[in-house]
């Protein structure tokens, strides 16, 4: 019997960049501090198996384990920067704060 292909959702190119870069970030600053994999999979209450995946960047794991990841390693900060705070923004906000029709400046 021929083997089934499980369907996933497409991923864009851009997210398994970002995917990738957390699977590389976690692996060298494990590694920069001399944890094993199995050390840093008890501590990160994931599995060797998960943890190695993670470390390859694969999608199909759980994003909150990367993120659990990176939060074990006192780098979450780093890797996302900062917090733009304009992303929490929704239109009724924008609409509350257009300037009125009546200045000069309103187009």
């Amino acid at each position: 019997m021929a083997k089934r292909i499980p369907q996933t959702n497409p991923i864009s190119i851009d997210a398994l960049d970002i995917i990738s870069y957390w699977g590389k970030v976690i692996s060298a600053q494990r590694k920069l501090r001399g944890i094993s994999l199995r050390d840093f999979a008890y501590r990160a209450h994931i599995s060797l198996n998960t943890l190695q995946r993670i470390e390859r960047g694969e999608h199909s794991v759980l994003a909150s384990n990367y993120l659990n990841a990176l939060a074990v390693l006192h780098v979450m900060d780093r890797v996302f920067k900062s917090q733009d705070e304009s992303l929490l923004k929704t239109r009724e906000d924008v609409l509350r704060n257009l300037p009125p029709k009546d200045n000069e400046e309103y187009f």
